[in-house]
């Protein structure tokens, strides 16, 4: 019984996402080559995805394909609650990308670790802007590799993590010379 309910399940969110596929591309959510099918709209996950109402039934009783999208439970919970669907249109335009996960990321990680990302670079001496995009690419990709729900204290713990390993990595490389003064 639990199996035909999730098959059940994938076939309704596959019902949303083809119901909306071309608002999706237009808006830049995602696209056009992107799987679409099992994957929250926002965070790109599969973990914990199902359909829910734009507007919820808190201000309409619409259950129709019409007021339907796709999220994990995470970003049901930070969906914009309220009346108006172009609200939460821009909002998911707004906050499905991987720049907007990036900043966010980077934001935590400075609220943790009092000092941001790019001072955790420059104190490693790093300032070539490569470098960055390396890290930033670096962290993206572990967060897709691994399915992970994007959420700002996630990203945060890959970029420390990104940075512990580049520390190492620079003090094993490194081959300063120690002068005693006398």
């Amino acid at each position: 019984m639990k199996m035909f309910n999730l098959l059940n399940k994938k076939a309704e969110v596959s019902k949303v996402a083809e119901y909306w596929n071309d608002t999706l591309i237009e808006r830049g959510i995602l696209s056009a080559n992107e799987l679409l099918e099992g994957k929250c709209w926002r965070c790109k996950s599969s973990h914990g995805v199902n359909m829910c109402q734009i507007v919820s039934s808190k201000w309409s009783k619409d259950t129709s394909l019409a007021n339907q999208m796709v999220l994990c439970l995470s970003c049901q919970h930070e969906k914009p609650n309220v009346a108006d669907t172009e609200i939460v249109w821009q909002w998911l335009e707004v906050e499905n990308n991987e720049r907007y996960w990036t900043l966010q990321g980077m934001a935590e990680y400075e609220k943790m670790y009092k000092k941001s990302v790019l001072q955790e670079l420059w104190d490693m001496g790093i300032r070539d802007g490569e470098e960055v995009d390396t890290l930033v690419n670096k962290v993206t990709s572990l967060s897709r590799k691994n399915d992970i729900v994007l959420n700002r204290a996630t990203l945060a713990g890959l970029f420390r993590c990104e940075i512990e390993q580049m520390r190492r990595k620079a003090f094993l490389n490194w081959t300063g010379i120690f002068k005693l003064v006398s």
